[in-house]
């Protein structure tokens, strides 16, 4: 893990090993995930805000009241697709015999195959229609690393954990040395060692 691309968390600003689109430290991340998720919503039948879910439409009261009224208005028309009958996958386009009333694949491997393409379609248009994309490019921009060699803080377009020609073209000379070492040839790794932290120390000063 110590050559990989330490970052700088952009809330709290501890230093944090992450992916391309890690932005945060785990403690920061996990409490913007759910500060996203679960926040202030309007209900659609009433106007009035209420603490729910991205796919929560109605406060608690108007919910059970549609419910109640879906319950009734069901029981009273009865079953579109009654248990037993034929009804055909919504993947695989295979006739079935229905086991409930929520069913709408063959089996489970089809069952897989439409919940991740649903989910694929419902992530593209949210980040489309909640400008997470544009978002998210702003934040690339801002994102800080830390140089793998002299432990500065930098900006990067690119995929890159060093911040300069120099610190590239050092660290690459300590990693040979560490690969020489473990396959037995005789390398003095501690000069190395001791002249990045030489760098580290003259760069912590400036």
């Amino acid at each position: 893990m110590k050559n990989r691309t330490q970052k700088v968390c952009q809330d709290c600003g501890k230093p944090f090993y992450g992916g391309k689109d890690c932005f945060y430290c785990p403690g920061c991340a996990k409490k913007k995930k759910s500060d996203t998720v679960k926040r202030i919503r309007v209900c659609q039948d009433c106007g009035v805000e209420f603490f729910g879910g991205p796919r929560s439409k109605r406060c608690p009261n108007c919910a059970r009241l549609a419910k109640r009224e879906r319950d009734r208005k069901n029981k009273k028309e009865g079953p579109k697709r009654p248990t037993g009958s034929m009804d055909v996958c919504a993947v695989c386009g295979k006739e079935y015999i229905v086991s409930s009333g929520r069913q709408k694949y063959c089996s489970e491997a089809c069952q897989r195959k439409g919940v991740l393409e649903w989910q694929r379609k419902h992530k593209k248009g949210y980040s489309k229609e909640s400008g997470q994309d544009a978002k998210k490019q702003g934040r690339r921009k801002e994102q800080k690393k830390i140089c793998v060699y002299c432990l500065r803080e930098f900006k990067s377009s690119t995929s890159t954990n060093t911040c300069s020609e120099y610190c590239r073209s050092e660290q690459k000379k300590l990693e040979q040395c560490v690969v020489d070492v473990k396959r037995g040839r005789k390398r003095d790794l501690k000069r190395y060692e001791d002249m990045r932290k030489e760098y580290r120390e003259r760069m912590r000063k400036t």
